[in-house]
């Protein structure tokens, strides 16, 4: 997590999505960004949405042209 910041009934949160795809010979680290939408009573979350680029994942990871996920 880098920075968090309150506006509202919102929250966003900005960090840093790393990881490893399975079968892919790199790992990545990518910015992210979530928001957090939030019930104004309760102080529930209502809504969560994760943005960041997949294009980027995916170049840093460096699976093949014909790579697909494996299955679980």
């Amino acid at each position: 997590m880098r920075a968090t910041h309150r506006d509202g009934a919102r929250i966003t949160v900005t960090a840093v999505y790393s990881g490893h795809l399975k079968g892919a010979p790199n790992p990545f680290a990518v910015p992210m960004a979530t928001l957090l939408d939030l019930d104004r009573n309760r102080c529930r979350i209502t809504s969560d949405q994760d943005h960041y680029s997949l294009a980027t994942v995916l170049q840093q990871s460096g699976p093949p042209a014909d790579w697909t996920p494996p299955a679980n």
